[in-house]
């Protein structure tokens, strides 16, 4: 995700998580390439035509089900801000202390 003005980047984490992303009513297979506590990078397997600003939902075994935000999307990629709460901050959390 590209930095904004006013907000310092989350530290970034690669990773390879597959699972399901979807927006509006297109589903696609995708892979979380890198994390952080505020939002992910993902590669889709085809692009949904997600634009900013829509409403995504992130499915993977992993990190159970997230929702977000599309910041940015080019293609088949798009960058996930990720809505804030204590259960998505849980469910980060566990991931890096069960999986890293």
């Amino acid at each position: 995700m590209p930095a904004q003005i006013g907000m310092e980047r989350e530290a970034r984490s690669r990773v390879k998580l597959t699972g399901r992303v979807t927006c509006r009513d297109k589903t696609s297979t995708g892979t979380v390439v890198d994390l952080s506590d505020a939002g992910m990078n993902l590669q889709l397997a085809y692009d949904i035509k997600a634009t900013q600003g829509q409403a995504v939902i992130i499915d993977t075994e992993e990190l159970g089900r997230l929702n977000g935000m599309v910041q940015w999307a080019r293609g088949d990629q798009i960058g996930v801000r990720l809505m804030t709460s204590s259960n998505t901050s849980a469910k980060i959390a566990s991931y890096y202390k069960l999986f890293r």
